[in-house]
Formats: structure tokens, C-alpha cells, sequence
């Protein structure tokens, strides 16, 4: 084993921790949002829902500017895009999850049902994996404007997704050299 194969081998070790740390980050802070939504308290009837709003909103905005602003400091453009897939999809589940939770709290029936924390989850879940059982139906034009909002931005998403595969796969073939690619022919 020649000293150019260590250094990659060590390079590899180091861009796979380096995207293991990417995907940990956003993954932590999504349960710090998760675990936000289903305790601050929200709902119409409690006296400290301005509080919950405030709250629930400052922690969605410090979690968007810490991602903007990690990925744009990040000297590894691979573990930096990972971290904001992961964070993007992470972020949008709770803030859907928490629009459904609002509308079916405040608005007058915006779904065929009243929804809990737990309903509105699992309702930004169905329409995320596009499995669309239909138990829960948005009833009102806000919900369904929401609802469609969610769909669209869907497709975006996964043209992120896609985007990011393709990065990836340029990145290993860059990494693999013009030597390895001729050597396996």
C-alpha cells in the first residue's frame, strides 16, 4: 500500500464522519423541534398561546439561520448539502405539521376532523409520501391552500433529493480519478 492510498483511505474516513455529523446535527435539532411542537402550548383555549407562538416561531427562525449559515461556512460541500437535505426535510415536516395543527385549532372546519398534535403529523406524513389515505380530508379553501402548498413543494424537495444524489455521484467520481475509471475498462 502506497502513502497516496492511506491519504485517501484517511480522506474517505474523514468525509464519511464528516457526513455522519451533517446528518446527526440536523437530525437533533429536528427532534428539538419536534419535541417543541408537541409542548408548547398552541392551542386556542390556553391562556399562554401567544407565548407558544412566539416561542415555536423564534426556534423555527434560529433553526433556519444556524442551517443557512453553517452551510455557508462549511469548507465540505458534500456533508454541508446532506446536513441541509436533512434539515430542509426536517424543518418542513414541522412547520406543515404545526400549520395543520393551527388551522384544525383555529379555523372553523378546516378538516373533516378535529385534529391532535399526533392527527396533524400524521397528516403532513401522508402527504409527504404522497400515501394520501384519505381519513383526514382538508374541508376549508385555507386548508386546502396549505395542503396544496405542501404537494408542490413536495416536487421540490425531491428535485432537491435528486440533485443532491447527482452531486454526490460526481464528487466520488471526481474523487476516483481519470486512473481508476480507464483501470476497471
Amino acid at each position: 500500500m502506497s502513502s497516496n492510498d492511506g491519504t485517501a483511505s484517511a480522506a474517505i474516513r474523514a468525509d464519511r464522519r464528516s457526513v455522519m455529523l451533517a446528518l446527526v446535527r440536523p437530525l437533533g435539532a429536528t427532534l428539538i423541534l419536534l419535541i417543541s411542537y408537541f409542548l408548547l402550548p398552541l392551542e386556542s383555549d390556553g391562556r399562554w398561546h401567544m407565548v407558544g407562538f412566539a416561542i415555536g416561531g423564534l426556534l423555527l427562525l434560529t433553526f433556519c439561520g444556524w442551517e443557512i449559515r453553517h452551510f455557508l461556512h462549511s469548507t465540505r460541500p458534500v456533508a454541508a448539502a446532506v446536513e441541509m437535505l436533512a434539515a430542509i426535510v426536517g424543518f418542513y415536516l414541522v412547520a406543515f405539521s404545526s400549520a395543520y395543527f393551527l388551522l384544525s385549532e383555529y379555523g372553523v372546519a378546516a378538516f373533516n376532523e378535529h385534529l391532535t398534535r399526533v392527527d396533524a403529523l400524521y397528516f403532513c406524513l401522508t402527504v409527504f409520501t404522497t400515501t394520501g389515505f384519505g381519513d383526514i380530508t382538508a374541508a376549508s379553501q385555507p386548508a386546502r391552500i396549505v395542503v396544496s402548498i405542501q404537494m408542490a413543494s413536495t416536487l421540490l424537495l425531491l428535485g432537491l433529493g435528486l440533485r443532491f444524489v447527482n452531486l454526490v455521484v460526481q464528487h466520488r467520481l471526481s474523487d476516483s480519478g481519470p486512473a481508476e475509471e480507464s483501470g476497471s475498462s
